[in-house]
């Protein structure tokens, strides 16, 4: 809608308001639906605002396992590199025993 048209729309509905209003400022008499509808919307009693969205426990309890799972699995990787280390040091000691016993 073109603004021109919106203002004489507001100007048409505010001399309407102040041709409604009597001699002593107060509103004529008319619908008072809207301010009805006011008074029964703050007269209902109020709904407690909505909790904070809560991570329930089946998700941190999955986390949790899935991190511990991780956690056993680096231990199970880092424990089986320092025996394989181990082992392979051992066959390295073992093959330079050898070659230095035979000179």
């Amino acid at each position: 809608m073109d603004w021109r048209k919106e203002l004489e729309a507001l100007r048409n509905e505010t001399a309407a308001l102040v041709s409604a209003m009597d001699t002593t400022g107060a509103p004529a008499p008319g619908p008072q639906a809207p301010i009805d509808l006011v008074v029964s919307i703050l007269s209902e009693p109020s709904r407690p605002a909505p909790g904070r969205f809560n991570f329930g426990s089946p998700e941190r309890e999955q986390i949790t396992k899935h991190v511990a799972t991780f956690k056993a699995h680096q231990e199970r990787v880092r424990r089986e590199r320092e025996d394989y280390y181990s082992r392979t040091m051992q066959r390295v000691h073992i093959v330079l025993r050898g070659t230095n016993s035979g000179d």
